[in-house]
């Protein structure tokens, strides 16, 4: 299933959702400064967009040149295509130095990684004390019970067995991600609606 987001990757640019502002002036009020983010994962660069009206540099990387080649090209956002695991060196080379980096975000895309590898380059590139991680996910829309039920059981009975496993983790919210950072959100804002 992971392909089809590399096969499609125009018709996925054109219909992938944008992230509401609002979730990223809240992110950036949490960063004392806006030098620089990285938006891991950024498929067609639908968050390093917005980041780059608030960071003065942003850096968004992608296992994908398919995915890539259809992100918005911005004076402040350079687009790097990287290899799935990195080590520091690499991390180094092509995103940017040791505790360098204000924020590192990933829209959508944290269940595919090898978590404790990537979790150390995030805290090797994060400014210390200061730097931020942000990862987020959404849902399956909710309209009313009797659309709910329907929808339900399309996904869950003819879509369900073509899904990746990792993406029983973006259906639970991310709850069974391990996160090794300080928590900013509490349990009464972690499914707040931008």
């Amino acid at each position: 299933m992971a392909k089809f987001f590399i096969n499609q990757a125009k018709q996925y640019a054109a219909a992938r959702p944008n992230y509401p502002i609002q979730l990223f002036e809240f992110i950036a009020s949490k960063t004392p400064c806006h030098d620089l983010a990285w938006d891991v994962g950024t498929g067609s660069g639908q968050a390093s967009r917005s980041l780059a009206g608030i960071y003065k540099n942003v850096i968004a990387t992608d296992t994908s040149s398919k995915q890539l080649e259809f992100a918005a090209k911005l004076s402040n956002v350079r687009y790097e295509l990287t290899p799935p695991v990195m080590s520091l060196s690499e991390i180094e080379q092509l995103v940017a130095p040791e505790s360098s980096v204000d924020l590192v975000t990933v829209a959508q895309a944290l269940h595919w990684f090898d978590l404790p590898t990537f979790y150390s380059n995030v805290k090797h590139v994060l400014k210390k004390p200061d730097g931020v991680f942000a990862a987020w996910c959404y849902t399956n829309p909710e309209v009313n019970a009797a659309v709910d039920e329907v929808f339900r059981q399309f996904y869950k009975e003819k879509l369900g067995p073509y899904w990746d496993k990792a993406r029983r983790l973006v259906e639970d919210g991310y709850k069974g991600i391990e996160f090794p950072f300080e928590k900013i959100m509490d349990e009464s804002t972690e499914s707040q609606t931008f």
